[in-house]
């Protein structure tokens, strides 16, 4: 059995970037989860695609710009090992 164990959290601010975090312990997985700080259903928010790397996490925006009314939501990222 598992137990996870959040190490911090980041937000984003509706906009691309980066931060550095501690690499989780020896024999451990790090994990995140997009938690949007905006209402998506009411307003055509999209969350951002997010990459782990060795003590980075980085986040990008990805959407179609053809339509209208989409927007990069702003979004809280928690991190964490299990």
């Amino acid at each position: 059995m598992n137990i996870s164990q959040m190490q911090s959290y980041v937000d984003t601010g509706g906009a691309n970037g980066s931060t550095a975090i501690q690499p989780p312990p020896a024999g451990k997985t790090q994990y995140y989860i997009i938690v949007p700080l905006v209402d998506l259903q009411l307003e055509k928010g999209k969350k951002p695609g997010v990459t782990l790397g060795s003590g980075s996490m980085s986040w990008v925006y990805s959407y179609s710009t053809l339509g209208w009314g989409y927007f990069s939501a702003n979004c809280r990222i928690f991190y964490g090992y299990y």
